[in-house]
């Protein structure tokens, strides 16, 4: 198994003339970690990859690999492995050879070329395709071949650029479980880029969320998920209800007292100076009675989705507020239709008062 290295950004930014495409950002990566950086389009994740691949120069900053400094150091000379969203598999050439190609750069020796050729297409589960052309295989076992090419020569860090971008939902969920697998094999830290939150919680071990250039929050999956640092990290990671608040008070039961601009009065944990609060959707309980817990509010069913193992509510509590509910569909469970009238509920712990 390769020993995975530990990666550092100090003050890493770019600048494309007036347009900060990444502002000044410091992290670390630990070995053998699987990190991902997710955010939307032009939120600098693709930039700060690129930094460390060799394709973007950063314009302050430096970028460490086990404590050496490779800012300046040319592509080909990182040892990182690289995986693209389009595989970027030569079409002429062969499964074994487009897997052989790195090591041929490398000059390694014929003798030692076959085995390892050999023991990454074992690897991604492709033993036996070697003489195949790319065009006669599926997408998810073009991109398997393009996991065991990057991985063929051992480096300790593997960069991932949207690597599934390019399948379909059925295929990507299928391939996140590969890319877990592969990930215990390897060894190596992987760095993964992606915009497809699901993508990034199922597998990652820590999640930078990145916007405008910056980082704004990182930690765990759980952690950004339960503990968002503001409104943009709690509405990015999963769905969630927002209330505008108007006015914050410190509450005799050690919760926050929010009147909010959905002319509703709740309950909350944070801080009094914040300007929005949350809840997600799998908090908030529904009922045809009262909940009984610290925030009830009656309300009329507005919409309704039936999806895998839930039901997606959306619940109208005022003339300014729709709730976003989602409930397990459980056997036997009371069944909710269309303009029923029902009530929400949730309790202050579970709603947290935020920066804007």
């Amino acid at each position: 198994m390769t020993r995975g290295a530990s990666l550092t950004f100090d003050q890493v930014s770019k600048s494309y003339g007036a347009v900060m495409a990444l502002q000044p950002t410091s992290m670390s990566v630990a070995p053998g970690e699987f990190f991902a950086l997710l955010g939307p389009s032009g939120s600098g994740k693709s930039t700060l990859l690129g930094t460390i691949a060799g394709f973007v120069a950063p314009s302050g900053g430096r970028v460490l690999v086990d404590g050496t400094d490779i800012t300046g150091m040319s592509p080909h000379r990182r040892n990182i492995g690289m995986v693209f969203q389009n595989y970027a598999l030569f079409p002429y050439l062969t499964v074994a050879q487009n897997i052989a190609f790195p090591l041929k750069m490398r000059r390694l020796p014929k003798s030692e070329i076959t085995p390892r050729v050999d023991r990454a297409l074992e690897m991604v589960r492709l033993g036996g395709f070697g003489p195949r052309m790319p065009a006669q295989l599926s997408g998810g076992q073009q991109q398997r071949v393009a996991l065991a090419r990057a991985a063929v020569y051992d480096p300790p860090l593997l960069l991932m650029d949207e690597p599934l971008g390019a399948l379909d939902k059925n295929l990507r969920e299928e391939m996140q479980e590969e890319l877990r697998q592969f990930h215990h094999t390897v060894g190596a830290t992987i760095l993964y880029v992606t915009h497809d939150q699901q993508e990034a919680a199922s597998m990652a071990d820590r999640i930078a969320i990145m916007n405008h250039g910056k980082a704004e929050q990182i930690g765990s999956p759980h952690e950004v998920y339960d503990q968002p640092s503001n409104s943009f990290v709690a509405r990015f990671l999963g769905e969630a209800n927002m209330f505008r608040l108007r006015q914050v008070c410190a509450d005799g039961s050690g919760h926050m007292r929010c009147d909010t601009e959905e002319a509703l009065s709740v309950l909350a944990r944070g801080a009094a100076s914040g300007a929005v609060a949350c809840v997600r959707p799998e908090d908030i309980t529904i009922a045809t009675t009262p909940t009984g817990r610290d925030n009830c509010f009656p309300g009329r069913i507005v919409d309704l989705v039936q999806v895998a193992g839930s039901v997606r509510y959306r619940v109208a509590v005022t003339p300014g507020c729709t709730l976003s509910v989602r409930a397990s569909a459980e056997r036997r469970a009371t069944v909710l239709t269309m303009n029923d009238a029902v009530h929400v509920g949730w309790d202050a712990a579970d709603m947290l008062v935020l920066p804007a």
